[in-house]
């Protein structure tokens, strides 16, 4: 398309540089010729405008407004590119098999010789849509040579010409227009000329264009005839003002006392249905229970999941875990390759990564000796790991759409320990323990259910994987160095 356009824009820029060197018949044809080229283009680029505003439409609806911001300027830039230029819905109205009156002749695709008053020429249109029209044309009027002016005649500087309807209705009148056509500065110099609206309601239909009196003196020549449909342009109505941030923080007060009011009736049921079940634990029956009490407290510095459920259908038979969908890496570096920020709902969550631990990146942490030892590196090197992990957990979550599956905040706890899934990855826990960049921690005499010895069993296969391939991964690989020197 852009390509199409290009080629329509030199050629024309060609076409002017060097219409003064050319005979007049050859610009004419040109012009001619490029003026059906625009209009072939128009009609493809009329397609892809279509095309466009259907992808700025969905695109807006998925809330990706830079993407349809961009569509919407394209559209722009085709229609300033066009402005002006005749619709592709007018109707032609072409010389061949026309009846031509008076002294009128066609010459190819221009109408001239309007030497007598009445001369011109009339089409008989079978087919057209009732509506309003209007004739659009463009026209050249110069003086002829002296050879050809009469000695009684002298060159006019305008020219008349009547369009309309031939019938022998009386309401025929009010589709009759008149239309001055001037002189143009050289013979290649074609204006644009423009009538006012008729209204067309019948087929079979006789139109008749004439000149109002005869122009012996002078060489006028008309180009293009079509007429043209009129569109209705609907009155716009009068939008006032809206405060966006002032709306949408209605709405979303709105939503959230709507949210509130649905969370309440759920975590009732939910509470009841606990208090009814003789769980075999007690004490996790015990822990849903204090936990549905703050959410009934509505304590905002607390990040809350609602609906409570269990994720036994979602995350392998994890119960008692809490699912957060939809977040994404915050900005900024990463504390730790296991440690982040996460934003979700317009709230920034702090997430520390369940049963993996990273080195830390900053020499006076406390747990750099213990990774030191458990990497079997020394400090500079676990240090230098801890670096890498917390480079690769912002490049690797970068982003991407997150899922985490996290354990029930604990009273006074400000961070979330979750397991954190990725679109076509799987757990993020993999990935950190494969590359050798995080070691596998999980804490002593705790009881987990079925689904959690599932993933601590594979966690588990793949740091001895991570150990022992050759080359070994990560710190591992520098620990397999430090071996070998000794």
């Amino acid at each position: 398309m852009r390509l199409l356009l290009s080629r329509i824009f030199f050629a024309l820029l060609a076409a002017s540089s060097i219409a003064a060197q050319e005979p007049a018949d050859l610009v004419e044809a040109r012009q001619a010729l490029l003026t059906k080229a625009l209009a072939d283009s128009q009609k493809v680029t009329e397609q892809y405008v279509l095309a466009l505003a259907a992808r700025e439409t969905a695109l807006a609806a998925a809330g990706d407004y830079e993407q349809a911001k961009q569509f919407q300027q394209r559209r722009q830039q085709l229609a300033v590119i066009y402005e002006g230029a005749e619709s592709t819905n007018a109707v032609p109205l072409g010389l061949a098999g026309t009846r031509m009156m008076g002294s009128a002749q066609a010459s190819g695709e221009s109408l001239g010789n309007f030497r007598s008053s009445g001369s011109g020429v009339e089409w008989s249109l079978f087919r057209l849509t009732p509506g309003k029209y209007r004739l659009e044309f463009e026209a050249n009027m110069t003086d002829a040579p002296v050879a050809f002016a009469s000695a009684k005649m002298q060159p006019q500087e305008k020219a008349v010409f009547e369009f309309g309807e031939v019938t022998g209705l009386s309401s025929a009148t009010n589709n009759r227009v008149t239309m001055e056509i001037t002189q143009s500065a050289d013979e290649t110099t074609f204006a644009k000329v423009q009538s006012g609206e008729m209204t067309f309601t019948r087929t079979p239909i006789t139109l008749r264009l004439v000149a109002a009196s005869g122009y012996p003196a002078n060489i006028i020549r008309l180009r293009g005839l079509r007429l043209v449909p009129v569109t209705e342009a609907a009155p716009r109505a009068k939008v006032e003002p809206v405060d966006a941030k002032a709306a949408l923080e209605a709405i979303r007060s709105t939503l959230a006392s709507e949210l509130a009011e649905a969370q309440k009736a759920v975590v009732e049921a939910y509470r009841t249905e606990l208090e009814r079940v003789d769980a075999k634990d007690k004490n996790e029956v015990k822990t849903e229970l204090k936990r549905l009490e703050r959410l009934a407290e509505k304590k905002d510095e607390k990040p809350r999941f609602s609906p409570p459920r269990s994720l036994a259908d979602a995350a392998g038979n994890l119960d008692g875990f809490d699912e957060v969908i939809e977040a994404t890496l915050a900005e900024g570096p990463p504390e730790a390759g296991d440690r982040f920020k996460v934003l979700h709902e317009g709230r920034e969550l702090k997430v520390r990564l369940l049963w993996v631990v990273c080195a830390p990146v900053k020499s006076d942490d406390k747990i750099l000796n213990t990774m030191a030892a458990r990497f079997r590196v020394d400090v500079e090197d676990a240090l230098a790991v801890g670096r890498a992990a917390q480079e690769f957990t912002a490049g690797y979550l970068r982003g991407k759409t997150l899922r985490l599956v996290a354990r029930p905040m604990r009273e006074g706890a400000d961070e979330l320990e979750a397991l954190v899934f990725l679109p076509d990855v799987g757990l993020f826990q993999n990935v950190l323990i494969d590359q050798g960049l995080a070691a596998l921690f999980v804490p002593i005499n705790k009881k987990s259910s079925m689904g959690e010895n599932a993933l601590l069993k594979s966690l588990f296969a793949r740091e001895q994987a991570a150990k022992t391939r050759v080359p070994p991964s990560g710190a591992w690989a520098l620990s397999h160095d430090n071996n070998s020197k000794k």
